[in-house]
C-alpha cells in the first residue's frame, strides 16, 4: 500500500514538475514573441529590456537576439555595445557581412583588433563548410576503423602504428571541431588599459589599449590575463576587459 502510494507521488511530482518547466517555456516564447513585436513597432527600448533578459536562458535563440541587440545599440549610438554583440556572434558564427560591420566600427572609433585579415576569411570557410568538413573527416575515420577491423578478423597483421595513427586522427578531428573553443576574445571596456610586459602592475607597458580593443585571452595569471592583439603579446587586467564568447 506505502509503495502504491509513494508510486502516485512519485508521478505526481513528475507530472507538475513537466507541466510547469513547459508552462515557464510558453511565458518565455510569449516574451519573445512580444519582443519581437515591439521591435517591429520600433519600441526599440521596451524590446531590449526583454531580449537582454532572454539573452542567457534561451541559447537556441541567441543569434537571432544578438543580432537585434547590436541593431538597437547601432540605433542608440552605442557603438561599445554594438561591437560586442557583433563581435560575440563572430567568435561562433564569423561571416563575410559581420567582419565588414565589425572593421568599419573599428575604422570609425580608431580601434585595433578588427581589420580584415586571412584569418578572418579562414574563420568564414570553416564555418560555412564545417558540416561537410567533418562529415568527409569523419567518413575517412570510419573507413580506416572498418579496414582495421576487417582485418582483425581475417587474422592479418597489424602494426600497432596504425592504431596509433586512427587515435591520433581521431583527435585532430576533435581539435577541429572545437576550433573556435580555443580563441578566447575579450573587448576592453576601461578608457583606457595597459598590456605589461609581466603580470604585475609594476611590469613595462607593452602597449596602451582603449575601450573597444579586442583581444585574444588564454589563461590567467591572479588578477592578470595572458592577451594577444596584432601579433604582440603581454598581460592585461582581467577587470579592464568583457568576455565575449
Amino acid at each position: 500500500m506505502q509503495v502504491i502510494r509513494l508510486n502516485k507521488i512519485t508521478f505526481l511530482f513528475i507530472f507538475l514538475l513537466g507541466f510547469g518547466q513547459r508552462a515557464y517555456s510558453q511565458i518565455d516564447r510569449n516574451q519573445l514573441a512580444l519582443a519581437d513585436s515591439l521591435f517591429k513597432a520600433n519600441r526599440l527600448l521596451s524590446a531590449e529590456k526583454i531580449y537582454v533578459s532572454h539573452l542567457k536562458t534561451k541559447p537556441q535563440d541567441s543569434e537571432n537576439i544578438k543580432l537585434k541587440l547590436a541593431y538597437i545599440a547601432k540605433v542608440k549610438n552605442d557603438w561599445l555595445k554594438e561591437l560586442y554583440y557583433l563581435s560575440s556572434i563572430q567568435a561562433t558564427n564569423a561571416r563575410p557581412e559581420i567582419s565588414k560591420r565589425l572593421e568599419e566600427i573599428g575604422e570609425k572609433q580608431g580601434l585595433n583588433g578588427f581589420k580584415m585579415s586571412i584569418w578572418d576569411q579562414i574563420y568564414w570557410l570553416y564555418f560555412k563548410y564545417f558540416a561537410w568538413i567533418i562529415g568527409f573527416l569523419l567518413l575517412i575515420a570510419l573507413y580506416a576503423a572498418g579496414v582495421l577491423t576487417y582485418s582483425v578478423f581475417q587474422k592479418k597483421s597489424i602494426r600497432s602504428s596504425q592504431f596509433t595513427y586512427l587515435i591520433l586522427y581521431i583527435v585532430f578531428i576533435g581539435l577541429f571541431a572545437n576550433f573556435p573553443g580555443f580563441l578566447n576574445y575579450g573587448i576592453i571596456t576601461k578608457d583606457k588599459s595597459y598590456m605589461r610586459d609581466f603580470p604585475s602592475s609594476a611590469a613595462p607597458v607593452e602597449r596602451l589599449l582603449k575601450k573597444g580593443n579586442r583581444i585574444n585571452y588564454w589563461f590567467n595569471r591572479d588578477i592578470w590575463v595572458y592577451s594577444l592583439i596584432e601579433n604582440q603579446q603581454g598581460y592585461v587586467k582581467e577587470d579592464d576587459f568583457l568576455p565575449i564568447n
